[in-house]
């Protein structure tokens, strides 16, 4: 559920409804003949449209959650309730056509006192709804510089292990160092006494020839 597509959805109707109100209760009663008509039947789909939206937001208040969805369907419900009595005094005759019908005190004995009263209530609708706005937008960017700072913290965690990871790759690389030149060391050593244990070999055969030089082949 999407509580701005709902916002946008109830400034969408209301608009309507306040136009419709102005044509149904100002400017009709003005007309006559075949423009009341066409004004009638304008209306009439200004009205159908209006229902349209009001289910939209009927179906958007019901996906709200329960702290909010009793407060949405009641808007929503006050909307298509106004829009009813639109509908209403509006009035339909199959066979003449569409025609307004208007009670003679709607006409001519409107309070005007009725008219401030209503305006009044809308405005505070208004400022209630900005207020219920600016409440969310507040609880959105308190949330948000909230998440800002855990994955501030999360990020400066990350950077001092990705620290202590290349200290210790430092490290290893210095041990790997000290262990290749230990292990040329020992090949050096290793080739070293293979090169001794050779030489005396070596020396070992050459006495041994002089030995059975001396003793077999000299006595002749």
């Amino acid at each position: 559920m999407s509580s701005e597509k709902f916002e946008d959805l109830e400034e969408e109707v209301k608009v309507l409804l306040e136009d419709v109100t102005q044509r149904v209760y100002h400017r009709i009663p003005k007309l006559s003949g075949e423009q009341r008509k066409a004004a009638v039947r304008d209306v009439e789909k200004k009205i159908e449209n209006a229902f349209i939206i009001i289910d939209e937001l009927d179906e958007e208040a019901s996906a709200a959650p329960g702290a909010y969805r009793n407060s949405m369907m009641t808007r929503v419900r006050t909307i298509r309730r106004d829009f009813d009595k639109l509908k209403k005094d509006l009035g339909t005759k199959s066979s003449t056509g569409n025609r307004v019908t208007f009670g003679r005190e709607e006409l001519f004995d409107a309070d005007p006192m009725d008219e401030n009263r209503s305006r009044v209530a809308q405005g505070i609708d208004s400022l209630n709804k900005t207020s219920d706005s600016i409440a969310r937008s507040t609880r959105v960017a308190v949330e948000t510089e909230q998440i800002g700072g855990e994955i501030i913290d999360t990020l400066g965690d990350q950077r001092e292990s990705l620290l202590r990871v290349r200290d210790r790759l430092k490290d290893t690389h210095s041990d790997l160092g000290r262990s290749r030149r230990i292990l040329n060391i020992m090949a050096i050593r290793v080739a070293t006494n293979k090169i001794i244990l050779l030489c005396i070999i070596i020396v070992e055969l050459a006495i041994l020839g002089g030995v059975v030089y001396i003793k077999f082949f000299r006595k002749k």
